[in-house]
């Protein structure tokens, strides 16, 4: 199909009471006889198909009369129009509010407040992503409206973006809220609050600017004309996290979060705001232009995920926010966190960053391996092992900008293995043993050894347990449902598969089961378990293992080298405690 010339989007506020936004999509310069609207059935940042279609109804489409035009849907995501010879095509849709908690992967609504997420909320005109396009929020009296697309000079709700996913990609947020605006090295920067007490939002936002500075520090500069953190504090729904967009990032916090604004309660904002540059700009070239309609597969989930998370307790450090003891602890949690998931036997860290669409483990993994932890990991001994190869000239964050300036220069993501070629070419080095056993591999890391060439002494203590060989699948709350079976372990041989849902042990209920029912049990013990598959409630026994937990301890070498100082130094932010 012919693109579009331009398409607008108005956002109306339909009904407060039935929490419902009517939305209109208007394409222009249309010349073809159909044309076809989609919305998208995943969002970007988030690999879970979420059905977002259920919260469309009542459609219809115009020319530019105002007269109907035949309109029909050819399946879930897709409606089609015929255009009857008409230049322009308005096709229109109410959308259900459906979140439940200030706002997050899907619409809300309520008296004071509305939040509107892209790909959750507006169809795109197929093969049309590429025209440029301007959205317009239609509010009642007295709300405002925020958002990370560009204002349009002299209409305070209008906003413009060069194409559908740049659009798409910044969410809105419209009601009575608070903001607070800053200038940081010529860059607008605001924090929009929602929710929580009123009278602490301007502490917590001299915590989030500094960690601006910070992350534009490390960075160099800023890759983006302004920047929104949006901050939706609720006890309700059921998701607590952030979301990365291209010039904004939303976190739903508990409100008690406001009380500290420290190091612990900030790090993930700095993660969110690191995704600015890797993942939103140092991207793999499948993650842009999108495909909306399938999952795409994409082996370095790891190195945005993983490696984003390596470098937030730096930026709180830098941002004064945490000291290094702080750092070295959180990397030693990461460290117990890894080591004490047999998972990391079965599972490699490409396996789980290509695999994650298919575990809908909340976009975290698969095989109960995540890429969030074992990335993290991979990238602090990545980033020892280029400082140790280069006189500590060369850190991981050498590698980011790099690829920044690459993907910068062509306009499109890294390709596959772009990651290794990078990394190999600035350390003068070949990596690739390094990259097969951290990526392509289930061998132990080198731990204990790579952290020592960092100026890091390792403590590890090892700890014995009963396990059941069993790993949980937590998307149904308030059920013990088996998500995974370890081969050869004590599930496995009782005969107990994935999706196999608990109902008691040795009589006792679920609860006593989720609650820590084998506090007190000892390797082989033996359970009674009655179970249920396929609607048929049936029972095993089965004999307890032995699973081993690795807990680590982290502290400055006691004597370092002069090499040893001087990357600790580098990889933490401070030189001192």
């Amino acid at each position: 199909m012919t693109p579009p010339a331009h398409v607008t989007y108005t956002v109306q506020v339909a009904d407060l009471a039935t929490t419902r936004y009517r939305v209109s999509v208007k394409a222009e310069g249309l010349r073809d006889p159909e044309v076809a609207f989609q919305l998208p059935a995943w969002t970007p940042g988030w690999y879970v198909l979420r059905g977002n279609e259920r919260n469309l109804s009542g459609f219809s489409a115009t020319g530019p009369t105002q007269k109907p035009l035949p309109l029909k849907q050819s399946d879930a995501h897709t409606w089609r129009v015929s255009t009857e010879g008409a230049a322009s095509v308005t096709f229109s849709y109410d959308l259900k509010a459906s979140d439940t908690g200030f706002g997050f992967f899907e619409p809300y609504l309520d008296r004071q407040h509305g939040f509107v997420p892209g790909p959750a909320a507006l169809t795109y005109v197929v093969d049309g992503k590429e025209a440029p396009c301007t959205i317009d929020y239609q509010l009642p009296k007295g709300w405002q409206v925020a958002s990370g697309n560009t204002p349009v000079a002299g209409k305070p709700h209008t906003f413009s973006a060069p194409n559908y996913d740049t659009l798409a990609d910044q969410p809105a947020e419209l009601g009575t809220f608070t903001r607070i605006d800053r200038t940081i090295q010529s860059t607008p920067f605001s924090v929009v609050f929602t929710g929580g007490d009123p009278t602490r939002y301007a502490r917590w936002a001299e915590s989030v600017f500094k960690i601006a500075q910070a992350g534009i520090q490390v960075f160099g500069g800023a890759p983006f004309e302004r920047y929104v953190f949006f901050f939706h504090f609720s006890r309700e729904g059921s998701f607590f996290g952030g979301l990365e967009h291209l010039n904004s990032t939303v976190l739903r916090l508990d409100p008690s979060n406001l009380r500290q604004p420290d190091a612990e309660n900030l790090t993930i904002v700095a993660h969110e705001f690191i995704h600015a540059w890797n993942i939103k700009r140092i991207r793999p070239a499948a993650l842009g232009p999108f495909d909306y309609m399938r999952p795409v597969r994409v082996r370095d989930l790891w190195f945005a995920e993983g490696v984003t998370d390596y470098f937030a307790p730096l930026l709180t450090v830098m941002a004064g926010l945490g000291t290094q003891r702080f750092w070295l602890g959180y990397q030693a949690e990461q460290l117990t966190q890894l080591q004490s998931n047999p998972s990391r036997h079965r599972v490699t860290l490409e396996e789980t960053s290509s695999k994650v669409w298919e575990s809908q483990e909340e976009s975290e993994g698969y095989g109960g391996l995540s890429y969030y932890n074992k990335g993290l990991v991979v990238g602090l001994l990545l980033d020892i092992e280029l400082r140790k190869r280069t006189a500590n000239t060369i850190g991981l964050i050498d590698v980011l900008k790099d690829l920044l300036a690459q993907c910068q220069k062509s306009g499109r993501g890294y390709a596959e293995g772009e990651i290794e070629r990078t990394a190999s070419r600035l350390a003068k080095s070949d990596l690739s043993s390094f990259f097969e056993r951290a990526l392509r591999s289930t061998d132990e890391l080198q731990i204990i050894e790579q952290l020592a060439a960092g100026g890091i002494l390792a403590e590890a203590a090892v700890s014995k347990s009963a396990t059941l060989g069993i790993g949980w699948d937590l998307s149904q709350v308030g059920q013990a449902k088996i998500g995974i079976v370890t081969p050869q372990g004590p599930a496995a041989k009782a005969g107990l598969l994935p999706g196999d849902v608990i109902l008691s042990v040795d009589g006792q209920p679920l609860e006593a089961l989720l609650g820590g029912a084998f506090t007190t049990q000892k390797p082989g013990d033996t359970l009674r378990l009655t179970y249920q598959r396929s609607g048929v409630t049936q029972q095993a026994t089965l004999t307890l293992g032995t699973e081993e937990a690795t807990s680590f301890r982290l502290r400055p070498a006691p004597r370092p080298t002069t090499s040893q100082a001087g990357i600790l130094a580098g990889l933490s932010g401070k030189p001192t405690l």
